[in-house]
């Protein structure tokens, strides 16, 4: 009896039998609301790959079947999938905008979502059917697919960001070699990563979905245990910072270099990242992580977040508050199906 296909784990480079880089084969499928989607989109254009891989994206909803494509003429893409944000319009605002009653079942095209022209696929599900008909995993995003045999490559997030940070280094500019990875930091970072992933990435989700409130409360003290460890951190780094550089009046210089580990930017800040960037604007409410906030309570989390957004277009550009809304407010899968009595604000009301 063969073993069940539960998720796709190929790698790309010069020495693998089938999947080698090559410009234009490979595509990302990605949702703009996911974290961690997100994530390779980051990294795709923090390595200047934008050129090289193309980008489709679904519709925010995960509806009853799961997520699904637009549909629209092969025609309509153009060069779109071969920018930053995929010809998405919605990328393109640095704030929320008002939604008004835009309707579940809202199909506008390059602002909801976009379309699969490779394989006119309607909805995720049926991509990984393409793929593979004996699939029996979760049907997730990000994706990275070849369009030559027509399969997935890898649908790991953490995998994919690896595979983008050193198979294409031949297409790679100056401009955008900077390494997500480096060698000798590996081990360092996959600790990082592996702790990281259960206590805040996953943390949130183990919060705001918690199925009791006891859990809740406990999976709560753990999430924002978690953050005070993040935030220690960084105090840590940006103390050293402005020991090397001074201070206040060298801020910009304590900045370029104020990132998790190694004083440049790896794929622990892009995992740390998609997070941070979603916890006040809709973890706090939606997933009740509201016992504390990152812009009210955690200085240093705060600095390195808004640092990453406004000096780093590559992390702007890939950030859509109005599709990070709407993919968990219109989502039942991430809606909460339990009430849950709010244990925050820490100081229910701060003293004169």
């Amino acid at each position: 009896m063969s073993q069940a296909i539960t998720s796709f784990n190929e790698t790309i480079s010069k020495d693998h039998p089938v999947y080698t880089p090559e410009k234009g084969r490979y595509w990302l499928y990605a949702a703009g609301g996911c974290p961690y989607a997100s994530r390779t989109l980051a990294a795709r254009e923090l390595k200047g790959l934008s050129k090289i891989i193309g980008v489709s994206f679904t519709h925010w909803q995960i509806g009853e079947g799961g997520l699904h494509f637009l549909e629209a003429d092969p025609k309509e893409m153009g060069d779109k999938a071969y920018t930053v944000d995929g010809g998405m319009q919605s990328f393109k605002d640095d704030t929320s905008t008002p939604l008004g009653d835009i309707p579940d079942d809202s199909a506008r095209l390059f602002v909801d979502g976009s379309f699969d022209p490779n394989n006119g696929a309607k909805t995720l599900r049926e991509l990984y059917s393409i793929a593979c008909p004996e699939y029996s995993g979760a049907f997730s995003v990000p994706v990275l697919w070849d369009t030559k045999t027509k399969t997935i490559v890898n649908n790991d997030s953490g995998e994919i960001i690896r595979i983008l940070n050193s198979s294409f280094n031949e297409f790679v500019d100056a401009e955008h070699s900077v390494d997500l990875a480096p060698k000798d930091l590996i081990p360092e970072l996959d600790a990082y990563n592996q702790w990281m992933g259960p206590n805040v990435n996953s943390g949130v989700y183990k919060v705001g979905l918690a199925t009791s409130q006891s859990v809740f409360e406990e999976q709560t003290v753990n999430l924002y245990e978690s953050l005070d460890q993040v935030e220690a951190k960084l105090k840590g780094v940006y103390d050293d910072l402005v020991a090397k550089y001074g201070t206040d009046n060298n801020e910009s210089a304590v900045l370029k270099h104020y990132f998790l580990f190694a004083n440049h930017i790896t794929d622990t800040d892009i995992r740390l990242y998609t997070t941070i960037i979603r916890f006040d604007s809709i973890y706090v409410d939606h997933f009740t992580c509201n016992f504390k906030t990152i812009r009210e309570d955690y200085p240093y989390i705060s600095k390195w977040v808004r640092n990453l957004y406004w000096n780093y277009p590559a992390f702007r550009r890939t950030t859509s508050f109005n599709q990070i809304k709407l993919f968990y407010t219109r989502s039942k899968k991430l809606i909460p199906t339990v009430v849950l009595t709010p244990l925050g604000p820490k100081a229910d009301i701060p003293r004169l």
